[in-house]
């Protein structure tokens, strides 16, 4: 294992305060009972070592071919508890060629292992957190509930452990937060499409943070094959504030079992007034879910009055396993107003049978949604649901979550802001639409209507969908539309609608710049809209601009392939630019 993840900070491994002369003790399954404590005669139990350990020693557990050391442990402030001997894990090539090395078992005959099989001890976990402490290099199988479990704690480092096949009690843990669905009826009441309250299985790691400000580092482990529930999850409840840093970490195989409706690999939330600030790099999602399942990849929830900020660098994403709400990442924004921030840079994400990439704002008053895409290649959903009735083809869709877009997008709170920037990255193999946008404002949603819609694309490529590339839908008062594209790749649509907007007759939008060369937002233009159409659904609701684009041959757009007296789509290229074709 690389030596950086080993590398700890004094942040993370000092004593705490006014602890002199710690102590370090060993223990060993299959020990001669009761033992001392020491590496000749190391004791033989947890609960030995929980015992006479005080804050700040160091424990030290023993390679063993002994079942694991069982009942789990409750950590004091300043401990490390350590796995002896080689590494448990050994490197494996990326799942995906160029991304991360990942994590496997390391394979030897004598292993440091403990668990918790019972509930008696920790409620059923098998580490229990404290300030200061580090847990690392540990095999932890077959826990009653989580492996490691944190609440309230300060500077807390989860290093190059191998943690399976938790939570054999079926306990629930995450909560995803209420939220109100999104449908093609307009107006429907609140009341009619509040979704039932989705439970997840107890993580494998997992951190509460509920009244305090705090750390913690997450990093190099192997989360794999659950019996029951989510790989790495951090919550912000209350007033707690916590920053969170989650990196190399490979999670594969995790199982979603009644009476759980989710399953997810790397889960962050707010509640309360929290606030969770969290750093995600270099983590490698594979093969995980079960038939049917309610599967995320990451799953990002702010609700309430909390703040969320998060930064995803290099993730792979890869073969989701599940039903059509299975998705790479989720980030859905629940009741309440929280404000929220998410950026994805370097990843990739291929393979999924529901929506790749969601971000659905569904607070209820106020609040902001904010996701920036920069080098993301999305690949291959592999689900059609289709469209709306009063889509160009036809459809029998009643909503437009989990239809097998590669991205969707959602807005229905009153005075809500729903931002999404796309730039140098590439959608592809789209089994539904590219980019579907919603506004349907929910009834009794807050006082008001959604008040902004912005989407922003630059240098990146959206083509060959099954049905729009990029497609707007409007069902209710929206206070502000606005859309830019410029330098990017829209051609081809497999039923040949290259981009829409559509404005049902209960919809209107008092600020509206659609943009795609030439117009208000500053757009270039340079957009390739070969292969497809361009449609204002409804004749003449908005102005779109479209000028320096290139449309397939040099005369400009061919008058049958428009929809819409308000479009201008002068000044057409005469050669394609670099942006068609490309893939970015």
């Amino acid at each position: 294992m690389k030596k950086e993840y080993f590398t700890l900070t004094c942040a993370l491994l000092c004593l705490a305060p006014g602890i002199s002369h710690a102590a370090t003790w060993y223990v060993r399954a299959g020990a001669h009972a009761p033992g001392s404590g020491s590496k000749a005669s190391p004791f033989a139990s947890l609960e030995m070592v929980e015992q006479k350990s005080v804050p700040g020693d160091t424990i030290m557990i023993e390679p063993s071919a002994a079942p694991p050391l069982d009942g789990g442990i409750a950590l004091k402030p300043g401990q490390k508890l350590i796995g002896d001997g080689p590494a448990v894990l050994k490197s494996s090539p990326s799942v995906i060629e160029g991304g991360p090395t990942v994590w496997a078992s390391s394979g030897a005959r004598t292993l440091p292992r403990i668990t918790n099989t019972g509930g008696s001890h920790n409620n059923g976990d098998a580490v229990e957190l404290a300030d200061n402490v580090a847990v690392r290099n540990l095999v932890i199988p077959g826990a009653y509930r989580g492996d490691i479990y944190g609440t309230d704690v300060k500077h807390v480092s989860v290093m190059g452990n191998d943690v399976a096949g938790q939570n054999t009690s079926k306990t629930f843990g995450f909560v995803v937060q209420p939220f109100f669905l999104e449908t093609y009826t307009p107006y429907v009441a609140r009341s009619t499409v509040r979704a039932a309250v989705l439970k997840a299985g107890w993580a494998t790691i997992m951190i509460d943070q509920a009244s305090v400000q705090g750390d913690a580092e997450i990093s190099g482990n192997y989360v794999h094959d659950s019996f029951c529930g989510d790989g790495i999850d951090v919550r912000g409840m209350g007033t707690g504030n916590i920053t969170v840093r989650m990196d190399h970490n490979f999670i594969t195989r995790l199982i979603q079992c009644d009476p759980t409706r989710a399953v997810q690999a790397i889960s962050t939330q707010v509640i309360g007034t929290s606030n969770l600030h969290a750093i995600l790099t270099n983590n490698s999602i594979a093969n995980s879910g079960s038939p049917g399942a309610d599967a995320e990849g990451i799953f990002v929830n702010p609700a309430e009055a909390g703040t969320l900020t998060e930064t995803i660098d290099n993730n792979v994403y890869l073969s989701g396993i599940g039903g059509g709400s299975t998705n790479g990442l989720e980030y859905i924004l629940g009741n309440g107003s929280a404000q929220s921030s998410v950026v994805v840079t370097n990843s990739i994400f291929r393979g999924n049978p529901g929506d790749m990439l969601e971000e659905f704002n569904r607070g209820e008053f106020g609040s902001t949604q904010s996701l920036t895409l920069d080098h993301v290649i999305v690949e291959n959903t592999t689900i059609s649901n289709g469209n709306a009735p009063f889509a160009n083809p036809p459809g029998k869709a009643t909503s437009p979550d989990n239809t097998g877009e590669c991205f969707g997008i959602g807005s229905v709170g009153a005075n809500d802001k729903t931002l999404f920037t796309m730039t140098n990255s590439s959608f592809t193999g789209c089994d539904n639409n590219g980019i579907e946008v919603t506004n349907n404002y929910v009834k009794g949603d807050g006082d008001g209507f959604p008040s902004e819609i912005s989407i922003y694309i630059d240098h990146s490529r959206i083509s060959g969908s099954r049905y729009y590339n990029l497609y707007f839908t409007n069902l209710t008062p929206l206070g502000a539309l606005q859309v830019r594209v410029q330098n990017s790749d829209l051609s081809t649509s497999r039923e040949g609608i290259v981009a829409a907007f559509d404005q049902q007759p209960t919809g209107s939008a008092k600020d509206v710049n659609i943009d795609l060369g030439g117009g208000a937002l500053g757009s270039v233009g340079q957009n390739c809209i070969s292969g497809g159409a361009l449609f204002d659904m409804e004749t003449n609701a908005y102005k779109i601009s479209a000028k320096n684009d290139w449309w397939g041959k040099p005369g400009g757009p061919n008058p049958s392939r428009l929809s819409g007296q308000g479009m201008d789509t002068s000044s057409a290229l005469t050669v394609a630019p670099v942006a068609c074709g490309s893939n970015r």
